[in-house]
């Protein structure tokens, strides 16, 4: 909530949900999305974890 507040152009969100276990995980990555597409905002997300990735919704870009 206090990344909204700031009033951001776009997030990077940077292995957000690495430490958190699969319940919290999951209900963390649905807050945060749709917090994000509530505001609009572009996000880029990087992360390990292709379940994270799907969940945000958006084209994926898979590194080698």
């Amino acid at each position: 909530m206090r990344l909204l507040l700031s009033k951001p152009q776009a997030v990077l969100l940077d292995e957000p949900f690495s430490k958190l276990d699969t319940a919290l995980r999951k209900e963390m990555r649905s807050l945060v999305f749709s917090q994000l597409r509530d505001a609009g905002l572009p996000a880029l997300l990087v992360t390990h974890d292709h379940a994270d990735a799907d969940a945000a919704g958006g084209p994926v870009i898979a590194l080698g």
